[in-house]
């Protein structure tokens, strides 16, 4: 072999360690690899698995949550319904009031009240009338008895003079009782029928608002509460387990309920049953 074979030969036996070699690392470092990537997935699933697990449970809280606050939405809603119902029921029984009794103010001054201050003013004028008729009568008499005297002259002027002054203050009287009678007819009673029948209208229109506002309050709280209770509905169903301890609680507790009367009336019947019990018979 001539020194130029040799060191040709020399070249490629390196050249073949180095790609033995090269090719041993590659396979060594391909089979690692999925190893790792298959250790490191085992142990990223645990905590994966935790926060999912955390997750549920937090929207499961938040559920159960949102459950309770729909129940006390709910029961809120019905106190409030009935709260608002009852103040609408009174103000409308209050406006009725107000409209009886202001048709009866009217009612009772047209049929009593006005006769009554009618027949009150015609006596006074009919009064006025005979203390002036009187009051002529005893004037004339007077004048009558002093016609022929000749005598006391200071003492007759004085009788006439307060004879005449009587009359005279009876006549007025008289004039102001007749001007008080067609005061009364013509003007005072209507001006108070006028008004009692503005309080009619007032007190018709108040009650027609008011049972207005009792219906609108009525449908309003109707629909409050059925908001209500659709939310709750809706609440129940995202937390099923809250829904069913509640339901279950409640039966409970009718049925106790139902047994305390249940035991009250069994207590209640016990000795009318021991008193009118036959005595046993006694064995020969």
């Amino acid at each position: 072999m001539t020194l130029r074979s040799h060191q040709s030969a020399s070249r490629l036996a390196a050249l073949a360690a180095s790609l033995l070699l090269a090719t041993g690392c590659a396979s060594l470092d391909g089979g690692s690899a999925p190893v790792a990537a298959a250790s490191n997935a085992e142990a990223a699933k645990p905590v994966e698995t935790k926060a999912a697990a955390s997750k549920d449970e937090s929207e499961a809280r938040k559920k159960d949550r949102e459950f309770d606050y729909a129940r006390i939405q709910l029961d809120l809603a019905k106190m409030a319904a009935e709260s608002a119902r009852g103040a609408a029921k009174a103000a409308q029984g209050a406006a009725e009031r107000e409209l009886a009794s202001a048709k009866t103010s009217r009612d009772h001054f047209k049929k009593v009240t006005v006769a009554l201050e009618l027949d009150e003013r015609a006596l006074s004028v009919d009064r006025a009338q005979q203390f002036v008729l009187e009051s002529e009568q005893e004037l004339k008499e007077l004048e009558a008895m002093y016609a022929g005297e000749k005598f006391a002259e200071t003492t007759k002027e004085l009788v006439l003079s307060r004879g005449r002054s009587r009359l005279e203050m009876a006549k007025r009287d008289l004039e102001l009782s007749q001007r008080r009678l067609d005061e009364l007819k013509t003007h005072e009673h209507k001006q108070r029928e006028k008004e009692l029948g503005e309080r009619v209208t007032k007190a018709q229109q108040a009650f027609d608002d008011a049972k207005a506002a009792a219906r609108r309050t009525d449908l309003e709280q109707r629909l409050a509460v059925l908001r209500a209770e659709h939310a709750f509905e809706d609440a129940a169903r995202e937390a099923p387990e809250r829904a069913r301890a509640l339901i279950e609680e409640r039966e409970k507790a009718k049925e106790s309920k139902e047994q305390s009367k249940d035991g009250a009336g069994a207590g209640a019947e016990a000795p009318a049953k021991a008193e009118g019990a036959p005595a046993p018979a006694q064995k020969p």
